[in-house]
């Protein structure tokens, strides 16, 4: 089976994942990361509050990783459609490009780091993806 060629459209601006306690009063920080209008994922385990946001967005305090990119696979992609993130993960892998990949229920968020951004666009394009 030919994996899907997907497009994917890059997010404006630099993106950081920050880690907060998973306990613990985080609600004015998330309302002021979600005021900005931008692209924000949320996600609380056991062990952590993970929130991906702009980098000048990020919680006072929190330990951070980045910066990254952001390349939107918008969708609707179906749910049972098979090889969507492994057809955008394989080839970054090959070209040693650090991945984040962050679902929606529409599509999906493929995050590199900044200083990588170059190699993962030329990979992803080798791969037949398409940057719009």
């Amino acid at each position: 089976m030919t994996p899907p060629s997907i497009t994917l459209r890059e997010l404006p601006g630099e993106y950081v994942v920050a880690r907060l306690p998973a306990r613990g009063d985080s609600s004015r920080a998330l309302d002021e990361v979600l005021a900005t209008g931008a692209f924000v994922s949320v996600t609380r385990t056991p062990q952590e509050l993970s929130i991906v946001c702009l980098a000048g967005s990020a919680p006072e305090g929190a330990e951070i990783d980045g910066p990254w990119i952001a390349l939107y696979a918008a969708g609707p992609i179906p749910f049972g459609m098979t090889g969507v993130v492994t057809s955008l993960v394989s080839p970054l892998s090959a070209a040693g490009c650090p991945v984040f990949v962050v679902s929606t229920y529409d599509g999906d968020v493929l995050m590199v780091p900044s200083d990588a951004a170059d190699r993962a666009r030329d990979a992803l394009q080798d791969a037949g993806h398409i940057l719009a």
